[in-house]
């Protein structure tokens, strides 16, 4: 299992290593990111799995609108809701990397001939991710439960609700690049109820304080190899024990694509960033609970296999 896993890992992001070592620094942050986006979209929401060569344009609409402050809201509370909505046929999981992109985009602004190359490399990226999942990653499955269209529709207007305070959360704290902090709320939120809803709760607490710890610890390194060592170690946990753990797919999520962005950790200034991250994640993640825990005991849905 490991070996496969470890193939898998080199063929994802191999073209993106190259890119580095040839000193394409920006545009293999951009590819790998693609790459990682379009297959975990591929995989998780095969039905739409043609859509992932589009994740740029959800990018390129992000960093073009991000300096209306309404036009990005309207953008992201209506990309959540899909995410949510979709939900009902089980694929909620796979979008959330059109969610990603969005909330990416909306970090870095930009006017549309600067957004081009970023653009660019992502599409290539996207192409690379959605042709390995089509060929040689098609005998990866992943398990996913679908949910009843009530549950779905609560689910959408919740995780709509949430994204749109943890986006507008992080901004007033002035984390220009808290757009993990939004997605981290959705990559663990979930319309099923696994067992009792205090477990549920449980479970989901753990995720989001788990996250909000290894995206601390990846923050603090600069080091280029030190935080390589944490993608691999990462992605290859979600390769080999993720496949039958949701949550531990949605606890590494969030960290793998900090690690993905072009952005460099450590620095005197990483702990001032940190300190405004804890503040907003106390506020944001406190209402993410009472969200979902009224989701689970209003109308509870154990979700069933997706057709």
């Amino acid at each position: 299992m490991t070996g496969k896993a470890i193939g898998v890992l080199v063929l994802v992001l191999g073209p993106a290593a190259a890119l580095y070592v040839a000193g394409y620094t920006a545009a293999a942050h951009y590819v790998a990111l693609g790459t990682v986006l379009a297959a975990q979209m591929s995989l998780l929401a095969r039905p739409v799995a043609g859509f992932s060569i589009l994740l740029p344009v959800a990018y390129a609409a992000a960093a073009i609108t991000a300096q209306s402050t309404g036009g990005v809201v309207a953008l992201i509370v209506a990309v959540a809701a899909i995410v949510g909505a979709a939900s009902s046929q089980g694929l909620q999981r796979g979008l959330l990397a059109v969610l990603a992109a969005t909330l990416i985009g909306s970090s870095e602004p930009a006017a549309p001939s600067a957004v081009l190359a970023p653009t660019l490399a992502l599409f290539v990226g996207s192409c690379i991710g959605y042709v390995l999942a089509k060929t040689l990653l098609r005998d990866i499955f992943v398990d996913a439960r679908a949910v009843n269209p009530q549950t779905a529709l609560s689910f959408a207007m919740l995780l709509a609700i949430l994204v749109l305070v943890a986006w507008l959360a992080s901004r007033a704290v002035d984390l220009t690049r808290g757009w993990w902090i939004p997605f981290a709320v959705a990559a663990a939120g979930h319309p099923a109820i696994s067992g009792s809803a205090l477990r549920s709760l449980a479970v989901l607490a753990a995720t989001l304080l788990g996250t909000l710890v290894l995206v601390a610890v990846i923050e603090l390194s600069a080091v280029v190899v030190v935080r390589a060592v944490y993608l691999v170690v990462l992605s290859l946990l979600v390769l080999t024990a993720g496949r039958t753990r949701r949550w531990l797919r949605a606890l590494l999520y969030t960290p793998i694509l900090v690690l993905l962005v072009t952005h460099q950790g450590g620095g005197p200034e990483v702990l001032e960033y940190l300190q405004s991250a804890l503040l907003a994640c106390a506020a944001v993640f406190g209402v993410a609970l009472l969200g979902q825990w009224l989701l689970w005991t209003i109308g509870p849905d154990s979700g069933h296999a997706a057709a």
